[in-house]
Parts: structure tokens; sequence; C-alpha cells
């Protein structure tokens, strides 16, 4: 490789649904008001249980006087992962994903290029960036992140980034 490679990427990112769908599913688990909905249901699931196991009655009339008590855990379950999917499908219609970005990198800062506008982002607006087995996330803040899916790249693009990102964040950065 020669240097000019080395000290700056440009990448065309094309977004795909289970793309969008990871990140929205990972913001849902640190909601802290999700892990509590989610723990009461499980708390009234395991109770349903407790109940179903240790009642004389035949199992058809204690589900019928508790249908409540299965319901609400399985409502729960089923409304989170549907405002998540509600919310991926809408963000999908945004030209960004829709389209995709050109992103530039280089050791002074990001590039970003959506078609008719254009975003220069300072490494120093990162607080984190990390690397999970499908893409780099580099988080904003403790929940928003600009997500770059690995399935873009390769295997040369991806050594580059990293060696990007090792320069010009070296104590914010979590890669493997």
């Amino acid at each position: 490789m020669d240097e000019q490679k080395v000290s700056m990427l440009s990448l065309d990112v094309k977004f795909k649904v289970k793309d969008v769908l990871r990140y929205n599913l990972s913001v849902a688990r640190k909601n802290i008001v999700n892990c509590i909905v989610l723990g009461l249901g499980g708390l009234v699931l395991l109770y349903f249980f407790y109940k179903m196991f240790t009642t004389p009655e035949r199992l058809d009339v204690f589900i019928a006087k508790n249908v409540m008590l299965l319901i609400v855990p399985l409502l729960i379950f089923m409304m989170i992962p549907w405002r998540v999917w509600q919310i991926t499908l809408s963000q999908m219609q945004q030209p960004a994903f829709a389209y995709g970005v050109n992103y530039t990198f280089s050791k002074e800062h990001i590039l970003l290029d959506i078609g008719k506008a254009s975003e220069e982002m300072s490494w120093d607006l990162f607080v984190k960036i990390i690397e999970t087995k499908h893409d780099f996330r580099f988080y904003i803040n403790d929940i928003s992140a600009q997500i770059i899916p690995k399935h873009n790249m390769t295997e040369e693009q991806l050594q580059i980034i990293k060696g990007i990102i090792r320069e010009a964040a070296p104590n914010r950065c979590q890669l493997k």
C-alpha cells in the first residue's frame, strides 16, 4: 500500500435494513425504560408460570382465569421489537439510508457526502469508536452513532480504516 492510500480512504456506503435494525436494537437495549419494562414483563411471566405449576386447578381453567397474566408479558415482548422495526423502516426512507453516503476518512477529519449535502466531522466529535462483528460505530454520545457497515469494504479497506482510526482517535477506539 502506498502512503496516499493509508492516509485517506473513500467509501461508498450502502445501508441494508438489517444494518439499521441491528443498530436500533442495540439502542433499544441501552434504553433504561425498555429494560425496566422488559424486566417487569419477565417477572409477570415468571409469576404466571409459578402459579401455573402450584395451582390445584386444571390447566385450562387456570389459563382462562389468568389469561391477562399471560397476555401482558407477550404484548411487552412483541411491542418493543415492533416499535424498533417501525423506527427502522422510517429511517430507511431518509436519503442517507435509502441512497447511501460517501465517507472520506483522513487523519484530520471525516467528510460525509450525501449527494446535495456534505458535512465535515472532526475526530474530536466522537466520544468512542467501536468495531463490532458487522460494522464500525462512531458514537457522538452514549446512544447516537454513525454506522459504517463492513459489508461495503474489502479486506484492504478494513485495514486502512482501522489504521486511520487508531491514529486519529487512539484513546477512544475499541477495534478488533
